[in-house]
C-alpha cells in the first residue's frame, strides 16, 4: 500500500495543469481567483504555470479606451509593463513549453469569446490535451461551452475542491466521470454530476501570485501607481438583486447540496491572509473583493475594524447604501479607506423596486451618501442604463438623482446593462422580445455592444446616453441642448463632447477624483 501511495503522489507532481485567464477588458489587477487556484493545486503537489492575456492590445481595448474620455494617461514603463500583440501565437508557445496535461479556463460571460477563439486555435498536436472550464459563466451556461465543442469538462459552481479531483483522476488514469460539479463529454454523450460541497474558506491556502508577471500587481488608482491585490473577507452574497447571479447562486447550492453559498472567513483568517500579503508582496492598495463589504452584524464590522487598525494598508471597497451608519462611515476614515463605491444602479424607487427587487427608498441613499461626505476618503455611486423596460425618462431619473447627492461624491457615469447569465433580469428581457435567442453570449467590451433589443430605447440612443451620462451629472441643465448634441456617433459630436468634457472637469473638481485609468 504505501509503494502505491508514493507512487500515486509522484504521479501527482508530474501532472500540470495550465491556467488559463482571458481577461481583455484591460483590468489591471491580479484576479484572486487565479491565486487561489495556484495555491490549491501547489499544496497538492501539481505543477503549475499561467498564460495571462490582460496585457495584450487589441482593438477591443481601443474601443474601450475610447468609450470612457475620463482618463488619465500613466507612464507604465517605469514598472516595467510593455503591452504585448499576439494572443494566439504566445498562447501556443506557452503549451509548447509548459505541454500541460490539462488546460484550465476561468471565464466570466464576456471574456468567453476570446477564451473559445484561443482554444479553438489550437494545432492538431494540441487538441488532445483535456480542456477544463471554471467560472460564473460555466456554472449558469454550461450547455453552451458543450456545445461549442471546446472542452471536456465544464465545473458547475465552486472550483476550489473539483479541480482537484479531476486532476488526482487524471494523474493517476482514473476514470474523471464521476467526479463531482462537472458535465462530462464521455462516448458522444454528456455526463451531468452532482455538486460536492463547498469549499472550507478557514482552511483553504492563501492566493499565490508567483505565476504573474511582476507588474501586474501594479494599479492605478486616484492619480498614483500602487502595488495591489484583492482580498474576500466573505463569498457570496444574500441579496436578491435581479441583475446580479448571486441569488441563482445562493438558490443553486441550496437545492443540489443544502448549503449556504454566501459565507464569511473568521476574523483571524483574514489577519492571518492580510499578514501574509502585506509581507510577500509588500501592498500598497488592498481590493476587498466582497459583493457587499459591509454587510456584516455591528460586532463583527467592529471586530474587523479593530483588527484593520494594525495594517492601515489603504483599501477601497463596494457597499450598499443600507449598510451605512454614521458609525462606520468614521470608523472606515479611521482605517484608511481610499474609496468606496455604493451601488445605486438606478434613481427611480419604484422601478427600482419592481425591476431590480431593491427596496430602498432614494432619500436613505442619499443619506448614506451624506454620512460619508466631508471624509478623507472618495465615494462613488455606479448606475446601470438600459435595462429591460426602461425608457430616456427613467434614465433621466437616475441621473437627477445623482445631481441630488453632495458635491464631492464623485461622478463616474454609467454602465450599459449586460444581461448575463443566471441573472433574473436576463430571464426578463428573453421572455420580453428584448433578447431573441435565449442562448445569445452577452459579450459586453464595448458600447456598442448592448445586447437588447428594446424600442422604445433603441441602442444608438442608449450608447449615446451611456457617452454623455456623467456630463449630464455634473454640468448646469443649460448645456444640456448641447450634450444632447454629444450623443451622437459622429465625429462632431466626439469633437464636442471632448469640449464639454473639459468644463466636466472644472466643474467635477479634481481631476485625481476621476477615474485614472480605463479599468477604474
Amino acid at each position: 500500500m504505501e509503494m502505491l501511495k508514493k507512487d500515486s503522489h509522484k504521479k501527482l507532481s508530474k501532472f500540470k495543469v495550465l491556467l488559463v485567464y482571458p481577461n481583455i477588458q484591460m483590468c489591471e489587477m491580479m484576479p484572486y481567483s487565479i491565486g487561489l487556484l495556484t495555491g490549491i493545486l501547489r499544496r497538492e503537489g501539481f505543477s503549475v504555470d499561467l498564460f495571462d492575456t490582460t496585457f495584450y492590445v487589441d482593438k477591443v481595448n481601443e474601443q474601450y479606451e475610447a468609450y470612457h474620455d475620463y482618463v488619465q494617461e500613466f507612464d507604465w514603463k517605469e514598472k516595467g509593463r510593455i503591452f504585448k500583440s499576439d494572443i494566439v501565437k504566445d498562447f501556443h508557445k506557452k503549451i509548447e513549453d509548459f505541454d500541460p496535461d490539462l488546460i484550465a479556463v476561468s471565464v466570466v460571460e464576456n471574456t468567453y469569446s476570446t477564451a473559445k477563439q484561443m482554444i479553438q486555435s489550437l494545432p492538431e498536436k494540441m487538441k488532445d490535451i483535456p480542456v477544463m472550464w471554471g467560472g460564473v459563466f460555466a456554472t449558469f451556461a454550461p450547455h453552451l461551452i458543450m456545445r461549442d465543442n471546446v472542452g471536456d469538462y465544464v465545473c458547475i459552481g465552486e472550483g476550489d475542491n473539483a479541480i482537484v479531483e479531476l486532476c488526482k483522476s487524471l494523474a493517476i488514469n482514473k476514470k474523471p466521470e464521476k467526479v463531482q460539479n462537472f458535465w462530462i463529454k464521455h462516448n458522444g454523450n454528456i455526463i451531468k454530476n452532482k455538486m460536492g460541497k463547498l469549499a472550507d474558506l478557514e482552511t483553504a491556502p492563501f492566493p499565490d501570485y508567483s505565476l504573474f508577471e511582476e507588474h501586474a500587481i501594479y494599479r492605478a488608482m486616484q492619480g498614483k501607481i500602487r502595488r495591489t491585490i484583492g482580498l474576500e473577507t466573505q463569498r457570496g452574497c444574500t441579496y436578491t438583486c435581479a441583475y446580479c447571479n448571486s441569488p441563482s447562486q445562493v438558490k443553486l447550492h441550496k437545492s443540489e447540496i443544502g448549503q449556504m453559498f454566501a459565507r464569511k472567513k473568521s476574523i483571524k483568517r483574514v489577519r492571518a491572509e492580510l499578514e501574509f500579503l502585506h509581507k510577500e508582496y509588500d501592498l500598497e492598495l488592498i481590493y476587498f473583493l466582497d459583493d457587499t463589504f459591509l454587510a456584516l452584524s455591528e460586532n463583527r464590522f467592529d471586530e474587523l475594524a479593530e483588527m484593520y487598525m494594525d495594517f492601515k494598508i489603504p483599501f477601497w471597497m463596494n457597499t450598499r447604501c443600507e449598510t451605512m451608519t454614521e458609525k462606520r462611515a468614521e470608523k472606515l476614515e479611521d482605517m484608511n479607506m481610499l474609496r468606496m463605491s455604493f451601488g445605486i444602479e438606478h434613481g427611480n424607487e419604484q422601478y427600482r423596486k419592481d425591476v431590480l427587487k431593491r427596496s430602498l427608498t432614494n432619500d436613505r441613499m442619499r443619506s448614506a451618501f451624506e454620512m460619508t461626505s466631508g471624509k478623507k476618503y472618495v465615494t462613488n455611486g455606479n448606475c446601470i442604463i438600459g435595462m429591460p423596460e426602461e425608457n430616456r425618462d427613467l434614465v433621466f431619473d437616475s441621473i437627477k438623482f445623482t445631481r441630488t447627492l453632495p458635491e464631492d461624491v464623485e461622478k463616474t457615469g454609467a454602465f450599459i446593462f449586460a444581461p448575463y447569465h443566471g441573472t433574473p433580469l436576463r430571464d426578463l428581457a428573453v421572455k420580453k422580445g428584448y433578447i431573441k435567442d435565449p442562448d445569445t453570449i452577452c459579450d459586453i467590451t464595448r458600447p456598442e455592444d448592448s445586447m437588447l433589443d428594446q424600442p422604445q430605447l433603441p441602442k444608438e440612443e442608449l450608447v449615446g446616453l451611456a457617452k454623455t451620462f456623467g456630463l449630464y451629472q455634473t454640468l448646469p441643465e443649460s448645456q444640456w441642448k448641447y450634450i444632447k448634441d454629444a450623443e451622437a456617433d459622429t465625429k462632431e459630436a466626439a469633437v464636442l463632447r471632448r469640449n464639454l468634457l473639459k468644463d466636466y472637469a472644472e466643474l467635477d473638481g479634481k481631476t485625481s477624483q476621476q477615474p485614472d485609468t480605463i479599468d477604474a
